[in-house]
């Protein structure tokens, strides 16, 4: 994707709109048809064709987990399996440096083609695993 994006203009490309720019993990469009979750690109893997998003036992797991973008996208995520059929839309961050906690971006963008299924979710900690429907 050409050009320079901001996380906010990343979730507008998808119709969302984050509650906080500063600190939202994901978002949902208004009419609540569409949720959309930030993600790093380089904890994607590709098994047998198909996107992989597993963050099950993530190391930084204890960075992140009681944090405000944490309990939001956990929110979200639960809108998108109970609304949406578990679908959500990406915009992929890429950091500057993976091995650092907390991390910070170095480029981010909304991946035009990639719809996700939650396939796992748990609701105390925020962990989930996610497959790619279309990429």
């Amino acid at each position: 994707m050409a050009g320079r994006w901001t996380l906010t203009k990343a979730y507008e490309y998808f119709g969302a709109k984050p509650v906080n720019p500063r600190w939202s993990w994901s978002a949902k469009s208004s009419d609540g048809r569409v949720v959309v979750l930030t993600i790093w690109e380089d904890e994607v893997k590709i098994l047998n064709g198909t996107m992989v998003l597993d963050v099950y036992g993530n190391p930084r797991l204890a960075d992140w987990s009681n944090r405000i973008g944490n309990r939001e996208r956990i929110r979200n995520l639960l809108w998108a399996r109970d609304q949406c059929g578990g679908l959500f839309r990406v915009v992929m961050n890429r950091a500057k440096d993976i091995n650092a906690s907390p991390r910070s971006i170095l480029a981010t963008f909304p991946h035009e083609t990639l719809v996700m299924r939650l396939t796992d979710l748990n609701e105390i900690t925020g962990e989930f695993r996610a497959e790619s429907v279309y990429f």
